[in-house]
Formats: structure tokens, C-alpha cells, sequence
């Protein structure tokens, strides 16, 4: 789980802050809340520093966009 840097196509790499790149929080939102979707493992790959703070920040808005 990471959100993208490039847009859709531009065969770049580049991991973002989960709502904060091209695929932004209604992608994720859907992602999330996809019963297609929901026995799949899932690993956040955003960018961290060594206190994984961003971690905690992003599994946090991760949980925010699930339907109650």
C-alpha cells in the first residue's frame, strides 16, 4: 500500500504517503472497503523515517477511509 508520485502510466516507481499522490484517498477508499479484496495481505510501502512515525500516520488514515 503506497500511493504514487507518478501518475497512472509513467512507468515510475516512486512510493508517496498514503492520499497524498495520484491515487489519492477515494482510490484508497475503494481499495479498502473492496470485498474482492479483503483476505489479501497488504504491506505499507511509504517512505519512513527510523521512528515510523509515517507508518502510524498512514495505517491511521487507512482505517479512516473503512466503512463503518
Amino acid at each position: 500500500m503506497n500511493d504514487s508520485k507518478g501518475d497512472l502510466g509513467s512507468r515510475r516507481d516512486r512510493h508517496e504517503h498514503i492520499g497524498m499522490g495520484f491515487i489519492g484517498p477515494e482510490g484508497f477508499r475503494w481499495i479498502v472497503n473492496n470485498p474482492q479484496l479483503f483476505s489479501l495481505p497488504l504491506i505499507l510501502e511509504t517512505p519512513k523515517g527510523s521512528d515510523l512515525k509515517e507508518d502510524i500516520e498512514n495505517l491511521g488514515i487507512l482505517r479512516s477511509l473503512l466503512k463503518k
